[in-house]
């Protein structure tokens, strides 16, 4: 048996709060965890559409959280596939980008924020794309190993990260939490921490701080 692989056109949705025209002032690009849909993510940061244009991509791949019917969820990739689905996530994100800031836009505040498995997906797509952006919020996410180590060292240095994550968050344990640290700043990333008492979940009162 042989694989193949063929490039087709793919059509990819996303959702956004706020007047575009407010993207000069401020822009917010933020990305959901597995399983979430962004029309449901998107509402969190509401309180931002006065003042800012926040854009919230969706992974490419849907499928029913449960059986073959009822809720469905999306993700940025797994194992099958995985280099082409990266490479297509990072293409996506990237003719988002251009469609929410117009060349002439320059936002005086440009946020990028990512829950979960968004925050490889994020970062992924920031240190290959070399995105410019003043504020960087990792709630509760993994580390991806894969990327250029140099590059994210000089795209990271003097850039303010926030990493996020509940003390009781099953997924970042406190073994794993000091894994991750370690290998944040192995790759030339100093996150400001922010442990809040919570599960793996985004609380409202922690993320407004951010706004």
């Amino acid at each position: 048996m042989q694989e193949h692989t063929v490039p087709f056109e793919f059509t990819g949705r996303f959702y956004t709060i706020g007047d575009q025209a407010s993207v000069d002032h401020e822009l917010w690009i933020v990305l959901h965890g597995y399983g979430q849909l962004s029309q449901f993510f998107l509402p969190k940061f509401e309180p931002l559409s006065t003042k800012a244009y926040v854009a919230a991509p969706e992974g490419l791949s849907l499928f029913y959280l449960q059986g073959v019917n009822g809720r469905v969820g999306a993700t940025w990739m797994t194992r099958e596939f995985r280099e082409e689905a990266i490479q297509n996530y990072i293409k996506y994100l990237s003719s988002v980008y251009n469609k929410v800031l117009p060349e002439s836009a320059t936002p005086k505040r440009t946020v990028l924020f990512a829950f979960s498995q968004g925050v490889s997906t994020l970062i992924r797509w920031v240190v290959q794309e070399k995105i410019a952006f003043d504020e960087m919020i990792l709630w509760a996410g993994d580390f991806p190993v894969d990327v250029d180590r140099e590059r994210c060292r000089r795209l990271f240095a003097d850039k303010t990260v926030y990493y996020v994550y509940g003390n009781q968050d099953h997924f970042i344990t406190p073994k794993r939490f000091t894994e991750l640290e370690s290998k944040y700043l192995e790759y030339g990333i100093s996150p400001k921490i922010i442990r809040f008492a919570g599960d793996h979940e985004i609380l409202p009162q922690i993320l407004e701080q951010f706004f």
